[in-house]
């Protein structure tokens, strides 16, 4: 354990200055270890381990975030370039399965285009299968398409695939468009293991599934939790674990492989302790090997075969060596690990474990002895049982309140969030999900002998227990601050009001707008923008309550997750235009669907015809309101986007005008009303059937910014050149939210400044402008 100090330390180091692997350094290196060679002590190991775990950190370095081909990239206007690749292609795992649609490949040469010669090459990228193509044979493959870097986050809390690819060892994405098998492979250890392996998890998911066949999202959670198959359990399944703090339990984790080989312990201790650990080792390998070798499963794996190694070499196992030695190790062969959050929560939460569980079980030990003055030997067998039990339940609370004390700053500094439910939620649910695995090993087991009938037993009754698992999660969850999120920006005077455009994929729409301590939403983004987008921007920004929505239109990808937002925060205020939800829409729709559980023009539903102002302040900080410039009662248009909210926002002396997804309809009906359209910023989502973008809206608003919806893969919803055109002749800064990421816009009494959180163009206004 001492010695991985040193080893971590080194490896930041070399993440932070970015040293170059070169001859010097490895002469330095060398040269520290000689002290620790005459006398081996810790002290002379420390520095040695210190430069040795920077040299290899250095080198992974320059393998991923210093690869000449990123370079390359990242000088290209669009970091993008045709190419054609030579290499390996291996499947892509996704999770606990590997997923059709990608595969890795191990490039070994590359040439631009798809003539010339080859230049020889090595990295791994990650390649985009041509739709209907599937990898079914190993070997050297030419990949012709289209080679481009990750896309950054574009919205703040968003997750970084960047950073995250270039930790996995992968440093770009090609969408290839031409495959070709120029040699086979008849020996590919790896690709035959990785279809073994998914060849292992579908007949584990046949036979845990017998008997189910009614009950599919029952039988999912049993597959999240045995193999870690989480996606066809649902999202809402998730977010009630993850909101209870028990999300190890639901996916596969390092919890399960402890659990694994302490039910393998139990039913093979006719071994001999030396054949039993030695099986539990192979065991435990195959599972993480057979669920996707995911990190957590692989930690942990290596951590129980070094404590059991110790009964193989007849030395007893001590748990803060197990710690380092499985640290050091995990780090030699990718010192990357370091900055995953998983890597620092598996062995933070074990230190926890190991320095504070025993004074936690011995401050409860008074409370689960027998009365002091009753001898042992008159003790009833009712007495002993709750004695017993008390110092079951003792454990498992100290381990569980330990290893929450231990994940709390992490989870603080990673996720910005507390989750004090997880206190009393694991002491229900990390039994009940070993019970679960137990289960799950014993139908497989008789599926194994072919004893059909009692697999299906054993599953029913499995899934009466994922059942019962899912109703107290989702109890937990919903239990008053259950969770909680903080906000982490320390902000010295945040600004008496501000909006945020979020970038929102696919012809969405969102926003953010704060005034005071007042907080609401313009639109909410469809189910997956609340999944990836919305949901980490509020936790990023420590939004626990919202005060309101404003939701626009029927249009799902604008209104889709708004079910979810009320969900998860605590029924907020709605508004929506008189017109909505539209009499016509399926009963399916977002809106029809959420008028059924609240009655619009309720005390929590409020329509707004035109004309109507909603306050959106409560009297504290800058004055904000929104007026209703659109639809009016005789705006009875069919297609959502055409009877869509238009909202002039009023923020202090400065307005911005929200168009939405206003069309040619749309905007020629404002321009006949003589709505009062002039403003200092416009923001805008393109309509995806119609002429928008109209000259002489632009000309009548006036606007000083603009800031507009892109999507450069659907030339129906991209951005107009002709907009672009006006906005350059009237010298008016364009933020394209494809380009600039989603755009903060803070209003102070004397100026209003706008930054782009992707590439960071920033734009301030004055108060003094013509409309005052």
């Amino acid at each position: 354990m001492v010695l991985s100090v040193p080893a971590a330390a080194g490896i930041l180091l070399a993440d932070g200055q970015t040293w170059q692997p070169q001859w010097p350094l490895i002469l330095i290196t060398l040269l520290v270890w000689l002290p620790f060679l005459y006398r081996r002590r810790l002290w002379t190991a420390a520095p040695a381990l210190m430069l040795t775990f920077g040299f290899l950190h250095s080198l992974r370095l320059a393998d991923t975030f210093e690869h000449p081909l990123r370079t390359q990239l990242l000088a290209t206007a669009d970091h993008a370039m045709d190419v054609t690749l030579r290499g390996h292609l291996y499947p892509w795992n996704k999770g606990a399965e590997l997923d059709e649609d990608a595969a890795l490949c191990s490039v070994t040469a590359i040439r631009p285009g798809r003539h010339g010669s080859f230049q020889p090459l090595k990295a791994k990228i990650k390649v985009r299968l041509p739709e209907g193509w599937s990898l079914t044979a190993p070997g050297v493959y030419e990949i012709s398409g289209r080679l481009s870097l990750p896309r950054p986050p574009m919205n703040p809390g968003q997750f970084d695939s960047v950073n995250y690819g270039l930790r996995m060892g992968w440093i770009a994405h090609l969408r290839a468009q031409e495959i070709n098998l120029v040699e086979e492979d008849a020996i590919a250890l790896r690709f035959h293991l990785l279809h073994a392996a998914e060849t292992s998890r579908q007949w584990i998911t046949k036979q845990l599934s017998l008997g189910l066949e009614k009950e599919d999202k029952d039988a999912a959670v049993i597959l999240a939790m045995a193999l870690g198959a989480s996606d066809a359990a649902g999202e809402d399944i998730e977010d009630a674990f993850r909101d209870s703090g028990t999300l190890h339990v639901f996916a596969v984790s390092g919890l399960h492989v402890v659990m694994l080989a302490h039910i393998a312990s139990m039913g093979l201790r006719w071994l001999g302790t030396q054949r039993m650990s030695l099986a539990i080792i192979l065991i435990v390998f195959a599972y993480a090997f057979i669920t996707g070798w995911q990190p957590s499963a692989a930690r942990a794996a290596f951590m129980l075969a070094i404590v059991l190694t110790g009964p193989l070499l007849y030395r007893r196992s001590q748990l803060p060596n197990t710690l380092g030695a499985a640290a050091l190790i995990l780090l030699f062969f990718d010192s990357h690990q370091l900055f995953l959050p998983g890597f620092q929560l598996s062995f933070g939460v074990l230190l926890a474990i190991l320095f504070m569980s025993g004074g936690i079980a011995e401050q409860a030990r008074p409370w689960c002895e027998l009365d002091p003055f009753l001898p042992p030997a008159l003790a009833t067998p009712f007495q002993r049982l709750g004695v017993w039990a008390k110092l079951k339940i003792a454990s498992l609370f100290s381990v569980t309140a330990a290893a929450w004390a231990g994940s709390l700053p992490l989870m603080i500094l990673h996720f910005g969030s507390i989750t004090p439910v997880a206190l009393v939620s694991n002491l229900f649910l990390v039994p009940a999900s070993e019970l679960c695995l137990i289960f799950s090993c014993f139908s497989l087991s008789f599926a194994t002998l072919h004893c059909s009938g009692m697999a299906i037993f054993l599953n029913v009754i499995n899934a009466q227990l994922a059942k019962g698992m899912v109703m107290l999660a989702t109890w937990f969850a919903s239990l008053p601050a259950a969770n909680y999120t903080l906000d982490l920006r320390f902000e010295k005077a945040p600004p008496p009001a501000e909006i945020r455009v979020l970038h929102v994929p696919f012809g969405g729409g969102a926003g953010y707008l704060r005034s005071g301590e007042e907080r609401w939403l313009l639109d909410t983004g469809n189910d997956n923008n609340w999944r990836y987008v919305l949901r980490p921007f509020l936790q990023h920004d420590g939004i626990n309550n919202l005060d309101g929505l404003i939701l626009s239109h029927g249009d799902i990808s604008h209104v889709g997750a708004a079910p979810r937002v009320l969900k998860m925060q605590k029924h907020p205020r709605i508004h929506t235009s008189l017109l909505e939800p539209w009499p016509s829409d399926p009963a399916t729709g977002s809106l029809k669907t959420l008028s059924r559980a609240i009655p619009p023009d309720g005390p929590i539903w409020k329509r707004h015809g035109l004309g109507e102002l909603i306050n959106l302040h409560s009297g504290h900080g800058m004055p904000v309101t929104a007026q209703v410039l659109h639809p009016g009662p005789a705006d009875l248009h069919e297609k959502a986007n055409d009877r869509g909210l238009v909202l002039l926002i009023q923020a202090g002396p400065f307005r911005v005008l929200w168009l939405n997804d206003a069309g040619f309809i749309t905007e020629k009906r404002l321009l006949e009303r003589r709505a009062p359209v002039q403003c200092d910023i416009l923001v805008r989502h393109q309509h995806n059937a119609d002429f928008s973008g109209l000259t002489e809206l632009l000309l009548a608003a006036q606007p000083r910014a603009i800031i507009s919806s892109n999507d450069a893969y659907r030339t129906e919803e991209a951005l107009p050149q002709r907009l672009r055109d006006h906005c350059q002749a009237q010298q008016i800064p364009l933020f394209d939210l494809e380009a600039s990421g989603s755009v903060g816009i803070e209003f102070w009494d004397e100026f209003v400044e706008l930054k782009g959180y992707g590439n960071g163009q920033s734009v301030r206004l004055s108060a003094l402008s013509e409309l005052r």
